[in-house]
């Protein structure tokens, strides 16, 4: 049975896990993935002060999935990676280009769940892309 989240209402993961109780999840699976980036965006300020890269990634293979089964995983997904704070990457992801591949781990949270925002119209989201729950690989480098 699925526990709602405490803020949300929901929770898409099949069962609870340990991101789950950081104040940054949003209660979903755990996806690893290869994609391409279809689409970069301008970068947002949040009202917290973070401040995250945006791009649509495309030919989404999926590697390994935690929560859920590989279906609720479509084939685009928006990507909202955090930088410049002690929540996220340290530095941006230098150089994202359009169609170049890119491996991501972070938490999925599929189209029925998403909130709405700056820059996504309602794609599911990979977010969470940092330490400590996820990572990203571009061009030879990781961070996390």
């Amino acid at each position: 049975m699925k526990k709602h989240h405490p803020h949300f209402g929901h929770t898409i993961a099949d069962y609870p896990m340990y991101h789950h109780r950081l104040p940054l999840s949003l209660h979903g699976p755990i996806v690893h993935i290869n994609a391409i980036i279809k689409l970069v965006e301008e970068d947002d300020i949040d009202l917290t002060g973070g401040m995250h890269q945006h791009f649509l990634v495309n030919q989404i293979q999926v590697i390994d999935i935690q929560g859920a089964e590989r279906t609720l995983v479509t084939d685009e997904a928006f990507c909202a990676i955090r930088y410049g704070d002690a929540l996220g990457l340290k530095q941006r992801i230098p150089g994202l280009v359009e169609g170049e591949k890119i491996e991501l781990k972070g938490e999925y949270i599929d189209k029925n769940h998403v909130l709405k925002g700056i820059g996504n119209p309602g794609d599911p989201v990979i977010h969470f892309t940092h330490h400590p729950v996820g990572f990203v690989n571009y061009q030879g480098n990781h961070y996390e």
